[in-house]
């Protein structure tokens, strides 16, 4: 797992993102409505996974819709 990975994952609402998009695509507004925090703020999480290689993204007209990437979390997949 590279370092990038490793710090994307150590902040705690990153691990509850990668759980919400586990077993299901999700958009990003239903990632964001599930915290209390700002969309801008999920978002810029969602970055720091993607460019970690831990989410993938597909685009859907204006939506972007994200899924987790369970083969590149290595150890730590049976965690989250």
């Amino acid at each position: 797992m590279s370092t990038a990975a490793l710090r994307a994952v150590a902040e705690p609402r990153r691990q509850q993102i990668l759980r919400l998009v586990w077993d299901q695509e999700r958009p990003a507004g239903d990632i964001a409505a599930r915290f209390d925090v700002t969309f801008g703020a999920v978002s810029q999480h969602l970055r720091v996974l993607e460019d970690a290689g831990l989410v993938s993204v597909r685009r859907d007209g204006r939506r972007r819709l994200y899924r987790a990437r369970r083969e590149h979390l290595g150890p730590l997949r049976a965690v989250l």
